[in-house]
């Protein structure tokens, strides 16, 4: 039996390697703990999750000879592994700060777990290179827009002046990544459905999140009272809530929608 057909059939299921993703389920809980009682010490738990997590993912690339992508379970473990990996790159013993990003890295590989982990060969639309640079910058500047909207929350507690250039650079740098994503997409756009854009409601979603970004900077730049950090929290906070209704809500709340998957 081809590999091709081996997926196809669902028999693939049996070595999809659900286990190192409940363990990495585990140790992300347990560095969730770890966080609340001493923020220290949770770097570890996490980043030995997300070395199980990366592991898992690359054996369920190689069963289907391409980038795990293609189906929903695929979609919140990348996402959930994002916000890991910016969590530990962003590391700070602040309970504020790190909790919320922990835990959402929880919530998300939680989630995928609830779908079905058998593996799903990619279709054809997916067949391209654009695509998996597309997704991936997409998840990471989604994991570094929720770093931001955490350490906003932190801004607004301590009035920290490092906190609001937290806010400023991790919200920078997703904005950069999020512009060389929809880049990207918009290239596997031609390739896969013949146009750089489409009436779909999360591309829409992915242009007005790329709008509140770009106000984000304008502000940034602008004479006080506009400057204001306060504001940019503000806007860092709302930009998460965006994130979750671009990425979420769209595939799930506003119809159906050529990327839910």
């Amino acid at each position: 039996m081809s590999l091709e057909s081996f997926v196809h059939d669902g028999s693939a299921a049996l070595l999809a390697p659900a286990g190192l993703f409940y363990l990495s389920l585990a140790c992300y809980a347990a560095a969730l703990l770890a966080t609340l009682v001493r923020p220290a010490s949770g770097v570890w738990l996490l980043s030995l999750g997300a070395g199980f997590h990366l592991l898992a993912t690359a054996v369920r690339g190689w069963l289907i000879s391409f980038f795990p992508l293609t189906n929903k379970f695929e979609s919140f473990s990348a996402a959930a592994l994002a916000v890991a990996l910016v969590t530990i790159l962003t590391w700070r013993t602040v309970r504020l700060y790190t909790a919320p990003l922990v835990g959402l890295a929880c919530v998300a590989l939680t989630a995928a777990l609830a779908f079905s982990t058998a593996l799903t060969y990619p279709p054809p639309l997916m067949q391209t290179l654009w695509y998996p640079l597309h997704v991936p910058l997409s998840f990471l500047a989604y994991g570094t827009w929720a770093a931001s909207a955490a350490a906003g929350l932190v801004w607004l507690r301590d009035r920290d002046a490092a906190w609001a250039a937290d806010v400023d650079n991790l919200a920078l740098r997703g904005f950069a990544l999020w512009s060389l994503s929809m880049i990207c997409g918009g290239v596997w756009g031609v390739v896969a459905w013949g146009t750089y854009f489409l009436w779909d409601v999360k591309i829409l979603w992915s242009v007005i999140l790329w709008f509140h970004y770009a106000t984000f900077i304008h502000l940034r730049l602008a004479p006080p009272p506009w400057s204001n950090p306060s504001t940019r929290s503000a806007l860092a906070l709302l930009g998460f809530v965006w994130v979750l209704v671009a990425y979420v809500g769209t595939s799930f709340l506003f119809g159906r929608s050529s990327h839910a998957f």
